[in-house]
């Protein structure tokens, strides 16, 4: 059987399988019986440019005795994202609760002059929410600049939709689902109100899954100047190469 290697950033650990990504996933959210229901975000490792401890894995990732596949050996379930290099990084996947499956490939990130407030939802290495007038690079130098007093090694985070409040705070919402909208315009009027101020904490830790469908551009995750992009499906590929796990995502099932 083959050995695949996954980085997944909720909870944040390194393990090895021997299952394929699409069922590894489903894996992650419904377990064996399917009688778990979470989300899950991993990206699939090239094996060949991470630092493994050989001998463990081969101890421990073997098929079971009636010849399943191994589902799942942790490697490592602290500082994950830190240590793993960015070209080790190869597809992303994003896991309904009910274990249906998108698989992401990396793009290059074209860059635009519209100035707007951004909101980002962080993943690793905490899980803040955070409005800012950064764009995604720019956010990433903000946050991984050493020189700064507060500063990380890396991060990986999503950009979330802000429809017309990215530019006025007192906007409809319409059909953005965030719970305390009158706190989500606070911290917007602030930062729009503020010609220092770059960034605005919203949430200080998600508590809750992530609506899909509020994702905007897409994954981000990097350090200084070298990142890498994953783009969220447009609206248009989603009602239609991807209509199974888009009708999944627009529902909870827990």
């Amino acid at each position: 059987m083959k050995n695949h290697f996954y980085l997944v950033a909720t909870p944040e650990s390194l393990i090895a399988s021997h299952l394929e990504p699409f069922e590894f996933g489903n894996y992650l959210a419904v377990g064996t019986k399917k009688n778990l229901r979470s989300q899950s975000v991993f990206f699939e490792l090239d094996a060949e440019k991470l630092d493994l401890p050989d001998e463990y894995i081969n101890h421990k990732l073997v098929p079971y005795p009636d010849g399943e596949p191994k589902r799942s050996v942790y490697l490592s379930i602290y500082r994950v994202f830190e240590t793993t290099p960015l070209d080790a990084l190869l597809n992303l996947y994003l896991v309904t609760d009910d274990g249906k499956v998108l698989e992401i490939k990396r793009q290059a990130f074209t860059t635009t002059s519209e100035k707007e407030i951004h909101l980002y939802q962080q993943y690793n290495p905490f899980t803040t929410q955070v409005a800012s007038k950064l764009s995604p690079p720019e956010f990433i130098q903000f946050l991984t600049d050493p020189e700064k007093p507060v500063s990380v090694p890396k991060v990986f985070f999503v950009e979330l939709r802000l429809n017309e409040l990215a530019h006025n705070p007192n906007a409809p919402l319409n059909n953005l689902p965030y719970r305390n909208p009158a706190h989500l315009r606070e911290c917007l009027m602030r930062l729009e109100q503020s010609s220092e101020r770059l960034t605005k904490t919203v949430l200080r830790e998600r508590k809750s899954e992530l609506p899909y469908r509020t994702i905007k551009s897409g994954f981000y995750i990097g350090a200084g100047s070298d990142f890498l992009f994953y783009p969220f499906p447009a609206h248009e590929e989603l009602e239609s190469t991807y209509f199974s796990w888009w009708r999944s995502a627009l529902v909870q099932h827990f």
